[in-house]
This record gives structure tokens, sequence and C-alpha cells, in this order.
């Protein structure tokens, strides 16, 4: 079984084992998940105790032991909604201690494919309807299903925003562009550099290749200097 997404939500690998076992045995005993999860003793109490302080599994008492219980994985999502607004509650106190935009550093990396989708919703996040969003596209070899399915998503997304977007991307990409809407695009046979995006004062450089990896830069005079390339291209024949 693929445990990423257990692992995702903040369970440890003990945590997640001891979770599988109790949902496969049931209503069981301390013994019973030692014995099926192959886990120390000690490492099976600790997850029992942390699984039972985040609400996933549940206990009774039969005499003087306790039958320990898993919850329904349908209340996976409620544990995840629990964990958003603990969160949602910490934001205001985490950007009153957030450097102000004078102190903060012109340029951030982001690494890996999670990392690259956050900058490119970074990007996008303070944009006002009818600012425009200008980008050269990856090159042929970068293109590929997850890049596909994300791009999919942050159309819809820039739609919604009512952001203008236009496009710069080399002829042989072209066969990959038919299913992206809402995009002005234009493809060309001159040299173009890939993987850029700009919007307002933001670019935005990144490679999706083995090893994802982005540069958001905030700089008026290089986001100018991007922009005026993308219609100097743009304009010509």
């Amino acid at each position: 079984m693929n445990t990423q997404a257990l692992e995702e939500l903040g369970l440890s690998q003990g945590e997640i084992k001891v979770y599988l076992a109790l949902l496969k045995l049931g209503d069981v005993k301390v013994g019973e998940v030692i014995e099926n999860s192959g886990m120390a003793s000690s490492a099976v109490h600790n997850s029992i105790n942390a699984l039972v302080e985040k609400g996933l599994i549940s206990y009774i008492k039969r005499g003087k032991i306790k039958h320990y219980k898993a919850i329904n994985p349908k209340h996976l999502i409620d544990f995840l909604e629990i964990k958003k607004e603990k969160l949602i509650s910490i934001i205001p106190e985490l950007e009153s201690t957030q450097k102000s935009s004078d102190d903060r550093q012109e340029a951030e990396i982001f690494e890996g494919k999670k990392g690259v989708i956050s900058m490119l919703n970074i990007l996008i996040e303070n944009v006002s309807k009818r600012d425009k969003y200008l980008y050269f596209s990856l090159n042929i070899n970068q293109f590929n299903e997850d890049i596909q399915e994300f791009f999919s998503r942050y159309d819809a997304k820039r739609q919604e925003k009512g952001i203008i977007v236009q496009g710069l991307a080399s002829e042989e990409v072209k066969k990959h562009m038919k299913i992206r809407k809402n995009i002005k695009m234009k493809f060309t046979k001159l040299p173009i550099p890939e993987g850029i995006a700009i919007v307002d004062d933001k670019v935005a450089i990144f490679s999706w290749g083995e090893k994802p990896v982005g540069y958001l830069i905030e700089s008026k005079q290089i986001s100018e200097m991007y922009a005026n390339l993308f219609y100097r291209i743009l304009d010509s024949k």
C-alpha cells in the first residue's frame, strides 16, 4: 500500500504501521498490534499514545485491559481539517513576524516539484483582475503528464482570477498546447528562453526536469527586461 498520503498528514512510519495494523485487526489488545506490526513493544506503545492524542485511534477497557481500535478512514479528513484550522489560527501571528518587504531578499529558491508549484502559486496570489501573466514555455523535453495535470489546474486558477495570460513557445511544443484554454499563444521558430513567467515586478524561472527547481525574483528592472524581450518576440514576424 502507498502510505505517502498518511505521511503527508504528519504521521510517522511507526504510527502508520500501527494504524494500518488496527484497521486490519479491529478491536484488539496491544500485544496483537506488536505481533502484527513487527515493531518493538516500546515503539508500538509510543505510536499508540501519539495516535490516541491525534484522535486517530480509540480504546475501551475490558476489565483492566485496554483494547484499541482505529477510526474509520473516512474520518482522516476530519483530522486534516483540524490541522488546517490550527494552521489558519496562527497565520496572523506568522504574518506579524514576517520581515517587511524592505528587509526581505530579492530572490528565493524553491526545490522539488512541490516547491516549484508553491512558487507559481505565490506568483499569482496578489494579482488583480486583468493583470498580465507573460511566460516563455518549457522546452519539449520537460513536457510530461505531471506538468499537463498541474497546468490544467493552474489555467483554471488564473482564469478564475481574471488574469490575462500570454505565452511564447517553440513550434515543437505546439501539439502539447492544444488542450490549453484561455491562453493567447504564439509559436515561434526563433530561439527563446525557457520556463520563465513574468507578473508585475516578479519573475519566476523554473525547470521541471529530473530535479525541479525554481527561482522567484522580485525586481522591477529584471521583470521589465524579460517583459520587453517577450513583446519583441511576440511582435516579430
